[in-house]
């Protein structure tokens, strides 16, 4: 029979624990966006994690002097092995190294429980042939059990923005775990530690199994707190969209009656002073008052008033904004819909061109048409570079990315309301968002 001190020596962070932390950590690289196919992905972690399990099985010393040293090794590397692989940045990688830490002190957890269980207590020849199959089973099960769970949070991982206090959230939660169910290494006589070999990997089994259910309510709940938050964002968002087209529709009224009363008074004053300085400066106020009347005129009261009014604000900045655009084909959308949509559109795009150092590439092209049954839209603006696009959506290039982005999920989720999709594509320093829509 093993003794505890054998037991406990083989449990601390060694070989063991460098695979288990390896392999859950490779875990959450497919829950979220990767930077390599599915096959270069695989070999990649199959790779690292053979390596760095070798070299922790030729390093590894019984000396409990270094546990900490090693554990803290034992976790940085997964992490960078994670920000190889991943999209995300280095905070999401940690945030999600907390979830692969518990999770895989829990497999090795039950894995040494059951593994006492069978050689100390019924035992089970302790040969190879039925160690290996028994230890890829049990770290296996777990394994495709924890996929499949992660199923649920897809959506939210991919869009999940971490901060310093998310971090500290989780890992505050996995460190309490760990020292929970480990408190038999160091203490024999709690109420949570046994200086039976049994009872201490039963006791960690339990504790570690607890603690994944807590990670995952934690999880949860910031799952639920994001869609909140979401959804009121989204809401304010299409409200706001709506209330400036209200508040542009009326502007662009008064200034159209202003115009039509200055046409007249052009015309009168033309009659007074017939001096080529006069005639001149009539007739750049005429040119301007025909630039205002041909802004748009789609067939859309709204889009009429979006695509004016953008116009109107981004003239300052020299971007032009050119509008083909057959607005009668909106009449299925809802008012908020429609507003929230190409106010979110065309938004995005004059911020884009504005930033563009050329002045004669400012520009914006905005196109609504019926293509074979389709509602076809089509925004695209010149911009300096190549925007990122990760999971189909452009990377928001706000330094607060937590609560930014809105608006192109926003477009996005407008387009599938009604059956739809949007595509977001960026080539030779143009970007474009392409949105197909089924017609009624």
């Amino acid at each position: 029979m093993k003794t505890a001190e054998d037991l406990y020596a083989l449990s601390a962070p060694g070989y063991l624990s460098a695979f288990s932390y390896m392999l859950y950590s490779g875990l959450y690289v497919w829950v979220n966006p990767r930077k390599y196919s599915v096959l270069k992905t695989i070999l990649l972690q199959i790779l690292l994690t053979g390596c760095v399990s070798v070299c922790a099985f030729l390093v590894e010393t019984p000396d409990q002097r270094t546990y900490v040293l090693r554990l803290l090794i034992f976790l940085l590397i997964p992490v960078a092995c994670m920000k190889l692989e991943m999209t995300g940045s280095w905070k999401k990688c940690l945030y999600y190294m907390a979830f692969a830490f518990v999770l895989a002190e829990f497999a090795t957890a039950l894995e040494w429980h059951m593994y006492y269980f069978g050689v100390n207590v019924k035992k089970v020849p302790d040969i190879l042939s039925i160690r290996i199959p028994f230890f890829v089973g049990v770290y296996g099960l777990i394994y495709i059990c924890a996929l499949l769970n992660n199923r649920i949070f897809r959506e939210y991982n991919r869009e999940l923005q971490t901060d310093t206090e998310d971090i500290l959230r989780v890992w505050g939660m996995a460190v309490f775990i760990f020292l929970a169910s480990n408190v038999s290494n160091v203490f024999e006589e709690t109420i949570l530690s046994s200086s039976e070999p049994g009872v201490v990997f039963q006791i960690r089994a339990l504790i570690d199994f607890t603690g994944v259910f807590a990670m995952f309510l934690l999880h949860m709940t910031g799952k639920e707190s994001y869609s909140r938050m979401r959804a009121e964002q989204t809401q304010m968002m299409m409200e706001q969209m709506y209330a400036n087209y209200q508040t542009s529709k009326n502007s662009i009224a008064l200034v159209s009656e202003k115009y039509h009363d200055l046409k007249h008074q052009i015309a009168w004053l033309r009659k007074g002073d017939g001096s080529a300085e006069t005639k001149e400066y009539l007739d750049r106020m005429e040119e301007e008052i025909r630039d205002f009347e041909a802004q748009a005129n789609t067939g859309n009261e709204i889009l009429d008033t979006i695509v004016m009014s953008a116009a109107l604000k981004a003239k300052n900045d020299g971007v032009k904004i050119t509008c083909i655009a057959d607005g009668a084909l909106l009449s299925f959308m809802d008012k908020m819909d429609v507003s929230a949509m190409f106010g979110n559109l065309i938004d995005n795009a004059v911020e884009a061109a504005r930033e563009v150092s050329d002045p004669d590439r400012r520009l914006i092209n905005l196109t609504v048409e019926a293509r074979k049954g389709f509602l076809v839209i089509l925004c695209e603006n010149c911009c300096e570079g190549e925007r990122t696009i990760s999971d189909g959506l452009p990377v928001t290039t706000k330094q607060d990315k937590k609560y930014h982005g809105f608006g192109t999920k926003s477009i996005l989720r407008i387009a599938q309301k009604y059956g739809g999709n949007a595509v977001y594509i960026t080539e030779n320093r143009w970007f474009k968002v392409k949105i197909l829509i089924p017609m009624p």
